[in-house]
């Protein structure tokens, strides 16, 4: 996994790398201007033919600008620099990398940023610690006229913690220093490059990016013959659906067969008639009373609660799983047991947790003291799966999975990864990764436009066979 950094983190991984003397702050630095540039020659076309334009600040991340825009020249790339404050405190750079007077200039509304292919942002970096003010608004508005921007570090102007920025620079690609920050999973980016500058490799971080590598080691092994059935091989139980739902709860069971269960039992709380239906279309799902002491339950999909459908027991179940209505539903977190996983998207979590912002750093701590031992499964743009002692991010779901039944498709998954021996946080971690790819297979080689949940289903052993070819 790849650590994720929080604004004070990023300040104290700097600090103590300085102390400890295996990096000195001239060196990091030199280290992060000398990254971008290189990765400019690199990774732009033509970029011996590119006119690039560096803004500075006056704090680090200025600092890094002025030494990539030495780089750059070094390279023989045409750069410029212009400085957002006349005071920019950089004239010691100035002198060390040879910088001549006639590279530079103070940022006025005269400057013509159209006539350049490329702008570095070096702005603010991880230091905006204000609301910014009329003159930087209207900087990054004049900024992002141009489409061709790449921030060092972060985008200026995001808040580091939360998601609340206004006005920011709406960067093409970001060069991150070193490892990623919160900021780029609570603001969508699609560029998003990390840039070795040298730190010594530290995991002691309570916020985690997944990558392939952490799936490949949650997969259990192939086996062509084992001794097993359809009762052994993964028995789910399903309490789902409604008169008005019923599709909830076909898709969240024929997803649980989908993922490798044996046997799927599903506790349809419509009526008779729809009970029939479902066993006419869809004859594997096995439709019966809930067992009161099945170890690997879902709860949720399609109930509707204007049906007289009462509150399940969910006592008595090794692990359970808990989704749609029954979240809404729900009072708080207490009204779920310690052993069940979560699957919340954004109004649900709100309510739940009783908290005004969703992406934000210190609403993330509050839930965590709240949790005790149950797993969220938080769904946005990136998928955030928090438990009491850290916080995991799944960043490879496409904007499709953004259509009805696609939650229901994850908690079949779930459920059904619990029933073949996955532990709760093994199951979070490799369900929502399975789900992920399985929209991303669709994407990539069906059509990047309309797709269903059944499509989602369909795909979901095209991203099991991605995997296990990888392993």
């Amino acid at each position: 996994m790849i650590p994720v950094l929080t604004k004070d983190q990023a300040y104290k991984l700097d600090k103590e790398t300085i102390q400890s003397g295996y990096l000195s702050q001239e060196e990091l630095m030199d280290n992060a201007g000398k990254a971008v540039a290189q990765y400019f020659c690199e990774q732009i076309r033509d970029p011996f033919n590119q006119k690039v334009i560096v803004v500075c600040g006056k704090g680090n991340n200025g600092g890094d600008g002025v030494i990539a825009h030495s780089y750059l020249k070094k390279y023989n790339i045409s750069s410029k620099i212009v400085f957002t404050e006349e005071k920019h405190n950089h004239f010691k750079l100035f002198k060390k990398y040879k910088i001549s007077n006639g590279d530079f200039s103070i940022y006025n509304d005269n400057i013509k940023f159209d006539k350049y292919n490329w702008i570095i942002d070096a702005v603010f970096g991880i230091g905006l610690s204000r609301s910014l003010t009329d003159k930087y608004i209207q900087i990054f508005k004049n900024l992002n006229k141009n489409k061709n921007i790449i921030s060092i570090d972060v985008q200026s102007g995001l808040s580091i913690d939360s998601d609340d920025s206004k006005y920011f620079i709406n960067s093409k690609f970001t060069l991150t220093l070193g490892y990623p920050k919160l900021t780029h999973y609570l603001i969508p980016h699609n560029n998003l490059i990390v840039l070795d500058i040298g730190f010594k490799n530290n995991n002691k971080f309570n916020l985690q990016l997944i990558c392939k590598s952490d799936i490949l080691n949650i997969l259990k092994k192939f086996i062509l013959k084992s001794n097993v059935h359809k009762y052994t091989k993964g028995y789910v139980s399903i309490s789902a659906g409604s008169n008005k739902y019923p599709g909830a709860a076909i898709i969240s069971s024929l997803a649980a067969y989908k993922t490798g269960a044996g046997y799927v039992n599903l506790f349809f709380l419509g009526n008779d008639e729809m009970k029939d239906n479902i066993k006419c279309q869809y004859p594997d799902i096995i439709l019966d009373k809930l067992p009161k002491s099945a170890d690997f339950c879902l709860f949720g999909p399609g109930y509707n609660f204007n049906e007289n459908i009462k509150w399940p027991n969910m006592d008595g179940h090794k692990s359970i799983v808990c989704d749609a209505s029954i979240l809404t539903k729900a009072s708080n977190i207490n009204d779920f047991p310690q052993n069940s996983i979560l699957t919340p998207h954004a109004g649900e979590y709100k309510k739940l947790f009783n908290i005004k912002n969703v992406l934000d750093l210190s609403s993330f701590n509050k839930i965590q003291k709240s949790i005790k031992d149950k797993i969220i499964i938080l769904k946005t743009f990136n998928t955030f799966i928090i438990t009491k002692d850290m916080i995991y991010i799944m960043d490879k779901g496409p904007s499709i999975l953004s259509t009805a039944g696609s939650g229901d498709v994850l908690s079949g998954i779930l459920v059904s990864l619990l029933s073949q021996g996955y532990s709760r946080l093994e199951a979070s971690i490799l369900g929502t990764y399975l789900h992920a790819e399985a929209a991303n297979y669709y994407m990539n080689n069906i059509s990047k436009d309309g797709m269903i949940a059944s499509d989602l289903i369909d795909c979901i052993p095209n991203a099991f066979n991605k995997l296990r070819n990888h392993a």
